[in-house]
């Protein structure tokens, strides 16, 4: 990475101000020694101090607070993201099969991946831990185990998933989530592999995360609810390959059906 943020005086200046300690008004024992008739209050969320820093710092970027131009790094533009793969990596797409656009990104190596995904988020923050929990009751209503842990981009949650192997048995897979939130939006990075177990080898993890902070986001000025996903825009050459398979599949798809209710009127003729 090459680049930092161009503007950070004025991303400093929205931050909430910091309150002085020093003016805050000094408790007394006489205070502390008083019983609240309310009961206990709600034990306060372990995480919210993580949740409350800044984990930007070193990236991922919003496009405004960086400068491209003339930037020799290989870069490839997917409209909302510009990411920078590493050498060696395997770039593939998820496609929404009824619209026909890339939602994720899957960057692969031969042990680990990283698949990157772009999210509308509310102007004040906050959609990542509004939402983790339903991560966790799903990872958990599958049969799989999930946690949270602190990770270089904040709160994480770590997930151990049952999956069919290729030779038909059962396993488990291993995934970290993380999200990173900027001006409204956020980006969802999940990592499979031996990244996803080895989170203390910074040898293992070091080119997934180097991958995750050289991201720039370009969310675009239009409306979108929060929470809603920001599809990715192809190159033409990939886009065109996309489409192709994309038609494929669901021709395959059609020719299956029939074939599968043609199979079903001959049932119901032999049984009439």
């Amino acid at each position: 990475m090459i680049f930092g943020r161009k503007r950070k005086a004025a991303v400093e200046d929205e931050k909430p101000h910091e309150t002085d300690e020093s003016a805050e008004p000094q408790q007394t024992g006489e205070a502390e020694e008083q019983t609240d008739w309310r009961g206990s209050a709600e034990p306060a969320d372990p995480w919210a101090a993580l949740d409350a820093r800044d984990w930007r710092g070193d990236g991922p970027f919003d496009i405004d607070e960086v400068d491209l131009d003339g930037d020799p790094v290989g870069r490839m533009d997917l409209g909302s993201l510009i990411i920078t793969p590493l050498d060696g990596m395997e770039v593939r797409f998820q496609i929404d099969q009824a619209s026909g656009r890339a939602t994720a990104v899957l960057l692969m190596q031969p042990a680990s991946a990283l698949e990157l995904s772009l999210y509308a988020a509310p102007r004040s923050g906050g959609l990542w831990p509004q939402i983790r929990s339903d991560v966790i009751a799903a990872a958990r209503a599958r049969q799989g185990s999930a946690d949270l842990a602190e990770g270089p981009f904040g709160v994480e949650v770590r997930r151990l998933m049952p999956v069919a192997t290729p030779d038909g048995k059962q396993g488990l897979q291993p995934s970290r989530m993380v999200m990173v939130e900027g001006p409204r939006w956020a980006l969802r990075g999940v990592v499979y592999g031996q990244a996803a177990l080895e989170t203390a080898t910074p040898g293992v993890t070091a080119d997934i995360e180097e991958v995750f902070r050289d991201t720039v986001v370009r969310r675009g000025g239009s409306p979108i609810p929060p929470g809603t996903s920001i599809p990715l825009t192809l190159p033409p050459e990939i886009d065109a390959q996309v489409r192709a398979a994309t038609e494929q599949a669901r021709a395959a798809q059609a020719a299956r059906a029939a074939e599968a209710a043609g199979s079903g009127q001959l049932i119901a003729r032999a049984q009439g």
